[in-house]
């Protein structure tokens, strides 16, 4: 982020912590997508993603005092951790209850844009998705959400250790075995469609 944009960024925080509603309806403008869409990808249901939208920027309205415009990252970086922590209470709620299941809601990722023209091909990128989301699923609860991080979000290791408050070496580690389960579960996948046919 250039200096200008930061600065003016952190003259919206200083006008939204006096309590000034359009410059918090500014930062929720300019962050919601990116907060939507990493609980989206992370919780793969719509209805969990818009609450825990609701419930980062609330959570971030009621700690906005507390924000330091030092923190590595800015504001993207420190609304970013919350929308992250906000869906890994979701998840760990949905499992304790045991009704986690990603087919609940489920629909088309909202940052694909419009979808195919040709059915084939929408109902083949479908399966792809659902079982890339099945695989996600089987993840440790940190492994999926350093790997949507880093993937869907495109953070840097930095920023998802600042994140959700671990070392870069753990971000590392964590990516590393997310990305080798997917890899062995996805490939089984593909040998079993392979056989079928």
């Amino acid at each position: 982020m250039s200096e200008e944009p930061k600065m003016e960024e952190i003259a919206l925080i200083r006008l939204a912590r006096a309590g000034d509603a359009a410059a918090w309806k500014s930062l929720f403008d300019a962050h919601h997508r990116r907060v939507f869409g990493l609980a989206f990808r992370f919780l793969g249901n719509r209805s969990d993603a818009e609450d825990v939208l609701q419930e980062t920027f609330v959570k971030a309205f009621r700690g906005l005092d507390g924000f330091d415009p030092a923190y590595a990252g800015g504001f993207a970086s420190w609304i970013g951790r919350i929308g992250a922590n906000c869906s890994l209470d979701v998840l760990r709620r949905k499992k304790n209850k045991d009704t986690l299941s990603l087919e609940d809601d489920a629909v088309d990722d909202p940052s694909d844009g419009a979808l195919s023209a040709n059915p084939e091909r929408t109902t083949g990128n479908r399966e792809i998705r659902a079982r890339i989301e099945e695989a996600l699923g089987d993840l440790s609860p940190k492994q999926r959400m350093i790997f949507t991080l880093r993937h869907y979000e495109g953070y840097t290791t930095r920023e998802i250790a600042g994140m959700i408050e671990v070392t870069e070496g753990s971000v590392k580690t964590h990516l590393f075995r997310a990305v080798g389960a997917l890899r062995k579960k996805l490939s089984r996948v593909l040998v079993e469609d392979q056989n079928e046919v």
